[in-house]
């Protein structure tokens, strides 16, 4: 990233003089610089509004709840909700007495917007009916485990049951108030939280927009834990192509358990968000059932995804503490460039070390169009992680793009460019692949190539139709001296799960 200067606000101040012998006036304008008022570059990111009920093109009647969540980086300092461009609410929810309305297609906007003045928003239309026909009748929810009134340490797993006639369509966990999970499980860390008594509610959602909930309280109490301060865990990247289900690569859940990966990033999600994050769930249910000896995993994945190509999901057996999707990055020139793939920023707390894991899947295929995309996303990508400060962050995924540092490992590569990863290794000059782009590197983050440092003479293939790395592993300073291992494709069905292969790495937070 270049230095970001100082912007200046400008004062403009405008002196009118009548010159009355031809009776005209003459404007001049002067710009003064007013230091006062200096400010760095403001964050120009929008929060990413998610919509928990109603769902899309959903028949709703009676009083339904119209409930949504946001996500910044920077918070969100207001809320606002729309029906039909009539403002109805200053929160995260209204009661919408549809009784009201007339029986037929009605629009919901919600937005929510950061302290910078980005606005997100979200729009969905549904159908009134309140012809006697449609569904009133709410979900019966029950919360499985923790027991109510329970004591509880360590890691808990909050779980919730329900059912409705007419099938759910969304779920949602609080913790005291505050939103855990969009699925109906969440792996809670206590050790996190003070010694005392929390609230957990449950809550979900069908169809129609009516809302079943339960509510229970427990009592933390970690006084007799004695915490590990060295913890190992095992950390993966894998793109399974096309939503995984390209009948050429039927494998990718089986390399998943062979892998047996704490946390997994993983690319081309596709249609993993559909009806209220069905496939995800789905496969978090799977993995949890075959893992039945390890902490479980908790999903989440990208929104609004309309390309088997595209999105991002996480699986993660640390508790995860936020999230955020990443529409547009802040470019060198102050500009907001909307990328080809969403960016999925996950903050994921591993034995009270919070870590910012970023999944990126940059624009593919060659030529000089599609080069520029890329280097402008990591141009970006590069600016958001500097703003986030001297945090811990691992950035990994399907970057392609070729690594300046495999020089001499192999012949120059073709078809895709050495750019984006340029930007990573500053200062770095190859005529051969591309020249010096460390204008653009890191002012903040000092960046380790994972697989590169720990098998310094591996070629390390994870994308064989280039016979060489497309998928990447990289930490900052933070991270870089916890490294202790990294594979690529190591497991027995690597070649039947994707196109591209795993890349993993082992940390030891000692």
């Amino acid at each position: 990233m270049r230095l970001k200067e100082y912007r200046r606000s400008l004062a403009i101040i405008t002196l009118s003089i009548v010159l009355l012998s031809t009776i005209s006036i003459v404007s001049f304008y002067i710009i003064l610089n007013t230091p006062e008022n200096n400010s760095q570059e403001q964050d120009t990111i929008l929060p990413n509004v998610i919509m928990l009920s109603p769902i899309q093109d959903s028949t709703v009647s009676g009083t339904i709840l119209i409930n949504m969540n946001a996500t910044d980086a920077n918070g969100i300092s207001s809320y606002a909700i729309y029906i039909d461009d009539v403002f109805k609410s200053g929160t995260k929810s209204y009661s919408w007495d549809t009784t009201q309305e007339n029986d037929s297609i009605h629009t919901i906007l919600c937005e929510a917007t950061d302290p910078f003045n980005n606005t997100g928003l979200k729009s969905i239309s549904v159908t009134v009916e309140n012809g006697g026909g449609a569904d009133t009748t709410p979900p019966i929810v029950t919360i499985t485990s923790p027991i109510a009134n329970s004591t509880v340490s360590g890691i808990v797993t909050i779980t919730m049951g329900a059912t409705d006639a007419n099938g759910i369509s969304s779920y949602a966990i609080y913790i005291n108030d505050v939103l855990k999970s969009g699925i109906n499980i969440y792996s809670w860390n206590t050790t996190q939280e003070i010694d005392g008594s929390y609230t957990i509610f449950c809550e979900a959602f069908d169809p129609s927009g009516n809302n079943g909930s339960d509510t229970i309280s427990v009592t933390v109490n970690n006084s007799g834990i004695i915490l590990e301060l060295s913890e190992i865990f095992k950390l993966m990247a894998f793109n399974i192509k096309e939503s995984g289900e390209d009948p050429a690569y039927p494998d990718w859940r089986t390399v998943v358990k062979e892998e047996n990966a704490d946390i997994i990033m993983f690319i081309e999600t596709g249609y993993w968000d559909d009806n209220s994050n069905q496939k995800l769930n789905q496969y978090v249910n799977e993995f949890n059932t075959y893992f039945a000896g390890e902490d479980p995993y908790i999903g989440y994945c990208t929104q609004g995804i309309s390309y088997s190509t595209d999105g991002a999901a996480i699986m993660s057996r640390y508790p995860v503490i936020g999230y955020n999707q990443i529409t547009h990055v802040p470019l060198d020139d102050y500009t907001s460039y909307d990328v080809t793939h969403d960016f999925y920023d996950v903050e994921v707390s591993v034995s009270g070390t919070p870590i910012h894991i970023i999944g990126t899947h940059l624009k593919a295929m060659p030529g000089a169009v599609n080069e520029q995309r890329r280097e402008w996303e990591q141009e970006g990508i590069i600016n958001y992680m500097d703003n986030l400060g001297n945090v811990s962050i691992v950035y990994l995924g399907d970057l392609n793009s070729f690594s300046p540092e495999d020089w001499g490992l192999n012949t120059l590569q073709s078809g895709l460019s050495y750019g984006p990863l340029s930007m990573m290794v500053s200062p770095y000059s190859n005529p051969a692949t591309g020249g010096d782009y460390s204008a653009y590197s890191s002012t903040i983050h000092d960046w380790t190539d994972v697989h590169r440092t720990l098998n310094p003479t591996d070629w390390g293939i994870t994308y064989s139709s280039y016979d060489s790395r497309i998928d990447f592993i990289y930490v900052n300073q933070l991270l870089s001296t916890n490294i202790i291992n990294s594979t690529t494709g190591d497991s027995a069905h690597a070649m039947t799960g994707s196109d591209h292969f795993t890349i993993d790495v082992f940390f030891n937070l000692a």
